[in-house]
């Protein structure tokens, strides 16, 4: 009798006193993961690539077109092809240069521009994208990591549980119930693990294939988070994303370039202009009043734009319609940024109050009534179902913590992926 009370001790001493937690593998901290995703993303890579080619595009619209330069042989007859039988026939090399109408290549030019800083706004939009998934993955990362260390932290104060139950009931002290009970309460818990364990190399997975790594690859685990508050009101983040969205940036540009283009469309009835200078070789020839001397010319060109009720016209009125839907769009988009950007905001309230009220009362209260029933337990005031309930209600409260905890972190990515800028 005697031993069997001193085994049920010492099961009690373990479950209020349980063994320190194992080494855990080296962290990895999220300021590393975000510089590696910027150095290797192969999306992010080819979304600088592309804008680096649109850039080169700008050059090109503000040039001349390639001048023409043509050689022909005239007036030759066909019976000999001779160059010094008759004063008209020659060699001409002929050289032309057409020049749109002042302010074309310039309206060209800044279209083009506008595009291609379109495109690098694409490309910031992309790595906030980038940045943002790694953020919301790395702290679903470490909300499964918790979870693990609790769930395993709790299994093995079940699992005294069990024995401190099976121990009294091997005494003729307790019931076959409490026994079970705990023993199912270990087992949901294995099945938990099971599932926490799944799910993390799912995340971490994640996680390698933004970095570009295989996705079997090991990670490390994550960093601690610490609960920082968000000192920026609602209409504060609002003005902040209307400002430094790389979307709605690039949105306006998009209303710049079809500006340009509008009243580069507008500038098509005006004609272009083509200059040309020949020169002229000729052979010394019997009967010729100039005796051979070689002849200059010079000749000046335009287009007629004569069909401009069907052309330039209607030119005009697709580019305006083009305009007038890209200003719409913007309008759209900024609103819907707004919105966004609100929804965000309040989720991360709720989740800061969520973060205060667990840690302030939530967790202090069930920490309390665990170690209130397990005082009552040890002197027979405390049944066993009602210390094993509050030591799940504990688990329980700890798991929703964290996930409040990395709510608030994910929120704050998504909201830094709609501002465009770190907000922490």
């Amino acid at each position: 009798m005697r031993l069997s009370l001193l085994g049920c001790g010492l099961a009690i001493y373990l479950s209020l006193f349980p063994p320190s937690k194992p080494i855990q593998a080296q962290e990895i901290g999220l300021d590393s993961l975000m510089a590696e995703v910027l150095r290797a993303n192969p999306d992010l890579l080819a979304a600088k690539l592309r804008y680096q080619a649109f850039e080169a595009k700008v050059p090109q619209a503000g040039s001349l077109p390639d001048p023409m330069f043509k050689a022909v042989s005239s007036n030759l007859p066909i019976d000999s092809w001779s160059l010094d039988q008759t004063p008209m026939s020659g060699i001409e090399f002929m050289l032309s240069q057409k020049i749109p109408f002042p302010g074309k290549m310039g309206l060209a030019r800044k279209m083009v521009r506008s595009l291609a800083q379109k495109s690098k706004e694409d490309y910031h939009s992309i790595k906030n994208f980038l940045l943002s998934q790694l953020k919301q993955n790395y702290y679903q990362f470490y909300l499964l990591q918790k979870s693990i260390e609790i769930t395993q932290e709790n299994k093995l104060l079940i699992e005294d549980f069990a024995r401190i139950a099976s121990t009294k009931y091997s005494v003729g002290k307790g019931i076959q119930q409490d026994v079970l009970k705990a023993q199912v309460e270990v087992s949901k818990m294995m099945d938990q693990l099971i599932v926490l364990q799944e799910r993390k190399k799912v995340v971490q997975a994640k996680i390698l294939v933004l970095l570009n790594r295989d996705p079997q690859d090991h990670l490390g685990e994550p960093e601690d988070l610490t609960f920082r508050k968000l000192d920026l009101s609602e209409e504060d983040l609002q003005n902040l994303a209307i400002s430094t969205n790389p979307g709605l940036r690039g949105m306006n540009l998009l209303v710049r370039a079809s500006e340009s283009s509008y009243r580069l469309a507008r500038r098509e009835y005006f004609p272009d202009f083509t200059f040309s200078l020949s020169y002229r070789l000729r052979e010394k020839v019997r009967m010729d009043p100039a005796r051979g001397k070689d002849f200059f010319s010079a000749s000046a060109s335009i287009n007629v734009p004569l069909y401009f009720w069907s052309k330039q016209k209607k030119k005009v009125q697709q580019k305006s319609f083009d305009l007038e839907s890209f200003c719409q769009k913007y309008e759209g988009m900024k609103n819907n940024l707004k919105l966004g950007v609100s929804k965000l905001f309040y989720s991360l309230n709720r989740f800061k109050d969520q973060i205060q009220l667990y840690q302030t009362a939530i967790l202090p209260q069930a920490q309390q009534s665990l170690e209130s029933a397990k005082s009552g337990y040890q002197v027979g005031k405390v049944d066993f179902l009602t210390l094993l309930n509050n030591q799940v209600t504990l688990y329980n409260f700890q798991i929703k913590y964290y996930q409040a905890l990395s709510s608030y972190f994910i929120t704050i990515a998504r909201l830094e992926e709609l501002v465009g800028k770190a907000l922490l």
